[in-house]
């Protein structure tokens, strides 16, 4: 499955190389792994996800700095709903929960800043804490970081909630498949406790 050499295609600077790179490196890689995923997230008729690999279609310059498969209970799309991610930085390769700007208004009308406390205090040892998906950089999830993250959440128009946790690319798990596999199962699984209230609280009516 996923290996070191699959960070090699951040070397090529090129967006249609890099592009290439993806679409013949990753991508099948995603779509391989795709349905295990589902298996694990989705808890019929309650829960039933759907994958979505990022295409890059807005990329007209540049080559991606990051790619990645979503899972959401959407069949078309993924942003407005909170959802999972699985993909890579050129450091790592990352597995988290987010809450986006397209979800967020929604998020916060339906669930209270306690609540969100209440739910991102579980995060185990381990795990990370951003407000930002579009950089790799996060925070340890420890109660102090976690506290600040849901400040800023609720404090700033465009800050978001990134959770989970990251393979860093030189960790030696990528030569173990199997470990590897267990390890990004389990992190969806743990993260699967703040998700189900969220969302229970996103379909209730008013």
């Amino acid at each position: 499955m996923f290996t070191r050499s699959d960070f090699e295609i951040f070397n090529d600077p090129t967006l249609a190389g890099r592009m290439h790179l993806i679409k013949t490196v990753i991508d099948p890689k995603f779509d391989a792994i795709a349905p295990t995923i589902i298996d694990q997230l989705s808890t019929p008729p309650a829960h039933q996800f759907y994958a979505h690999v990022a295409k890059h279609l807005r990329r007209f310059k540049n080559p991606p700095v990051d790619t990645w498969v979503a899972f959401s209970e959407n069949a078309r799309s993924y942003k407005a709903l909170p959802h999972f991610e699985l993909g890579f930085w050129p450091d790592r390769l990352f597995i988290y929960f987010d809450i986006l700007d397209e979800s967020k208004a929604a998020v916060q009308a339906k669930v209270s800043p306690a609540e969100l406390k209440k739910l991102y205090q579980q995060l185990p040892a381990g795990f990370v804490i951003s407000n930002n998906h579009g950089i790799p950089g996060t925070k340890a999830a420890t109660s102090a970081n976690i506290d600040a993250a849901l400040t800023k959440f609720g404090q700033y128009k465009h800050s978001e909630l990134v959770a989970g946790r990251a393979v860093m690319a030189d960790d030696e798990l990528f030569a173990k498949p199997t470990e590897l596999n267990a390890y990004i199962l389990a992190t969806f699984k743990a993260l699967m406790p703040i998700y189900q209230p969220m969302m229970t609280a996103w379909l209730s009516e008013d």
